[in-house]
């Protein structure tokens, strides 16, 4: 019987490894985030013999022992089956131990945990690197026959510049994906190690609740990537990866999947040969990969049988060998999706789709001759079709122009086949197929400037800006007009912020500041048939509901919006699309029918928080977090706090009415464990009434503290200076503190919390805040990915200068 990779929710979860690979580390990061049990197989032995294995060893022969090692590890297993993380090492790897380990990956989750040699040595004092690449070399083989997942460990090394780099130097951290420099703290060293396990954990298993915490921050994400309208996969040769230093977060940082290429005939012999070694280094790719970026990955290796012609008969069996076995070693790194070339025969297909457990598989062909008006094209897509495949991507050289329009009619007769139905990626390679790149609307195989220089034959030719600005030239987009709109937006950051974006895409949207006393400008602006939307600011952000036909369930919990969207399509009793509806309408003109209002302060409240709470800070039912004023933003705070999972939260605030008022609000909502859009939750807000109040003895001190409250008054003078009580900040692992203050970028709060960054505690500020709201805004706006890391740039080198100069000298 063969796994099928789909595993019950409540399934334990074995990993298994060299020592030194840090399965025990990751085994308490996986038991602290999702409540389940740790299980040590070495403990268990000696909690049943009462003897460590090495002095069993001692005691008995080695039969005895394999024996005990046999029955207890079968007896371990049965009984911890469900709900359960269970670590083992090396020394409970023999034989029969092994046999128990293949039956049980038929129905759990068994990850092989890989780490390089040179972070195994260093953890395994005494050890040289040739002993180490020798155990890797004997046990990799083992380890492997033995799991039914790979996870590779990577390690970060000492960061040499601000870019996210991959080749032969291996991988640096930069500030994009963790933190500024001015937040940077060793407590944080595992941090994107815990996100990247955690990430991996809940998608092999299928852990759709998980999942949406993980990617609460990320609109897009909610939607299928077949569902949405012009999406890139950008195309990066694994040879290209190994040898060269990319910085791989600008290369994805306008697509909306990565594709890892691999071409065994583009290899050196030498990587051929030696299969071991190379799926370690694509193993260790594909978790740098993942490191780097949000979208998903597509795992596609390249068979051209064609070209297998010219080799000897011994030398074309091992290649199709290989890419067997290359297949089935991405089917164990389980990336999002997974190519599958269609000229193989059925029982070789049947067994990868049947094997694909949550990865998406691709039906892959590339014609050599036929026309698109040809019946075998649409064969192959049947055919896929009937194996089960999830997608089906077909390509053909382009002889003439006409065969660009060949392939859109191709595409109209997919779509009026019956539902459900394979998405279709279609198009024509070469330079004379590009008319037909930038008019397919899924997944369309796109390069980067950076990759442009290693050019190869099958690489794709367009980038993302070259097709979106094809799509805007050629009418099928609309130019859109954008503001940040308030009673004081005249010093916003968000025009520099998104005006960056849309460059990078090629997109002719326009994003202005809009100030004015009254909310009815706001009606005018949206008169305007190229009205794409607005940022709103204060002090509209709950009065502009009253313009609202829709709310997002984060603008209904809170109760105030930040983000207004345009509709223009409803139907004929009024009724507004949802979610996925007003997707679609991303980037075209036309009467705007409706308002959509939704709320992203949340998110770059929520986001801080995350990427400022250690793994030692992970949370769990006891933890506390903490919020500071009564306004909108202590209301997007709170409801962060909840969807970290965070039960007792504590808002004090100057005025005790505002506090009371804002907690009664959502107290309402979770009664009885009401459901919501966060889930079923048993979130109490209480309140502290004064600063002087010691904190309350029966919760632990707060982990996570949000202040929402400005550091100058009204007329711009400075309030008065704020700090936290000393008492409150003695939890014993550190915390994160949210700083929302616009002005001065040093309150006497970060100042604060700055001089316990070596108690772990760690400052985030409203540089760090604005970017991360930013980017959930720009993927409301436009239905695209935000390029991050640019962004954020243009609001660094846009705000307060001085003292963002001061800030990097100082680190």
């Amino acid at each position: 019987m063969k796994a099928s990779r789909v595993f019950s929710p409540y399934a334990s979860i074995i990993l298994i490894g060299m020592r030194g690979s840090g399965k025990s580390t990751l085994a308490v990061i996986l038991s602290t985030a999702t409540g389940r049990r740790l299980v040590e197989a070495d403990q268990y032995f000696q909690s049943v013999t009462g003897y460590s294995r090495h002095m069993f060893k001692k005691k008995h022969d080695i039969e005895e022992y394999r024996r005990h090692e046999t029955r207890l590890m079968s007896d371990m297993l049965l009984e911890h089956r469900e709900g359960c993380v269970i670590v083992c090492g090396p020394g409970s790897m023999g034989k029969g131990v092994q046999k128990l380990l293949k039956d049980y990956a038929l129905t759990n989750p068994v990850i092989h945990i890989v780490r390089d040699a040179l972070s195994i040595q260093r953890h395994l004092e005494g050890w040289s690197i040739e002993k180490v690449n020798h155990f890797l070399t004997l046990s990799g083989p083992l380890y492997r026959a033995c799991s039914n997942l790979e996870f590779f460990n990577v390690s970060e090394l000492k960061p040499e510049n601000d870019s996210m780099t991959v080749g032969k130097s291996g991988v640096s951290q930069n500030s994009e994906l963790s933190q500024r420099p001015s937040t940077a703290t060793p407590f944080l060293a595992l941090k994107r190690v815990q996100r990247d396990f955690l990430r991996f954990t809940a998608f092999v298993t299928g852990d759709t609740a998980a999942l949406r915490r993980i990617n609460a921050s990320l609109p897009l994400s909610s939607l299928r990537i077949e569902s949405r309208s012009y999406t890139y996969a950008v195309t990066v040769p694994l040879s290209t990866l190994l040898d060269k230093n990319l910085d791989i977060e600008d290369i994805a940082s306008t697509a909306d999947a990565v594709e890892l290429r691999i071409d065994a005939l583009d290899l050196p012999p030498a990587e051929i040969i030696s299969e071991s070694a190379l799926d370690d280094k694509i193993a260790r790719v594909v978790a740098t990969l993942r490191r780097n970026i949000l979208v998903p990955i597509i795992y596609h290796v390249v068979w051209e049988p064609s070209t297998q012609t010219g080799l000897e008969t011994s030398s074309a069996y091992h290649l199709k060998d290989l890419y067997l076995s290359l297949v089935m070693l991405g089917l164990r790194l389980a990336p999002e999706f997974l190519t599958i070339d269609l000229s193989h025969n059925d029982s070789t297909l049947i067994q990868f789709v049947t094997l694909k457990g949550p990865t998406k598989i691709i039906g892959h062909f590339e014609f050599k001759f036929n026309n698109w008006e040809n019946e075998e094209c649409m064969g192959v897509y049947k055919r896929a079709m009937q194996l089960g495949c999830d997608m089906v991507r077909l390509s053909r050289p382009a002889a003439t122009m006409e065969d660009n329009f060949a392939v859109q009619r191709f595409h109209h007769r997919i779509s009026t086949l019956s539902e459900p139905h394979p998405a279709i990626i279609a198009f024509n390679s070469d330079s004379l197929g590009r008319l037909s790149c930038w008019s397919n609307p899924i997944l369309t195989p796109v390069s980067h400037p950076s990759l442009q220089c290693h050019k190869k034959k099958h690489n794709p030719i367009l980038t993302v800006r070259d097709a979106q600005s094809a799509l805007f030239a050629s009418f099928t987009l609309d130019p859109l007009k954008f503001y940040v709109f308030g009673a004081n937006v005249m010093n916003s950051l968000s025009p520099a912020m998104h005006t960056a974006a849309y460059n990078a895409f090629g997109m002719p949207h326009q994003y202005t500041r809009y100030q004015s006393s009254s909310l009815r400008a706001l009606a005018n602006l949206v008169e305007d048939p190229n009205f794409g939307g607005s940022s709103i600011n204060l002090p509209f952000k709950i009065e502009v509901i009253t313009l609202l036909q829709s709310l997002s369930p984060h603008a209904q919990a809170i109760g105030a919006v930040n983000t207004v969207l345009p509709i223009r399509n409803v139907s004929e009793d009024g009724t507004v699309p949802g979610n996925l509806g007003t997707h679609l309408e991303r980037n075209r003109a036309g009467p705007v029918k409706a308002l959509h209002g939704d709320n992203t302060d949340w998110i770059g409240i929520f986001q801080c928080i995350r990427r400022g709470l250690s793994p030692a800070n992970a949370v769990s039912p006891s933890s506390t977090g903490l919020v500071i004023g009564a306004g909108g933003m202590a209301r997007a705070a709170i409801y962060s706090m909840i969807h970290l999972g965070v039960r007792n939260i504590f808002i004090q605030n100057r005025t005790l009415e505002n506090a009371e008022k804002i907690a009664q609000h959502y107290n309402k909502q979770f009664v009885g464990g009401k459901e919501t859009d966060i889930g079923r939750q048993e979130a109490k807000v209480h309140v502290i009434p004064s600063l002087n109040n010691s904190w309350p003895e029966d919760y632990k001190y707060p982990t996570m503290v949000v202040s929402c409250i400005p550091a100058h008054n009204t007329e711009g003078e400075s309030a008065t200076p704020f700090e936290l009580p000393r008492s409150w900040l003695s939890s014993s692992t550190g915390g994160v503190v949210v700083e929302l203050a616009h002005k001065p970028l040093k309150t006497p709060l970060v100042k604060q919390i700055c001089t316990l960054s070596h108690l772990g505690w760690v400052a985030m500020d409203w540089l760090d805040v604005l970017p991360e709201q930013g980017f959930a805004q720009f993927e409301l706006f436009t239905g695209r990915q935000a390029p991050r890391k640019l962004m954020r740039e243009a609001v660094l080198n846009n705000a307060y200068p001085d003292e963002v100069a001061n800030v990097r000298a100082k680190n």
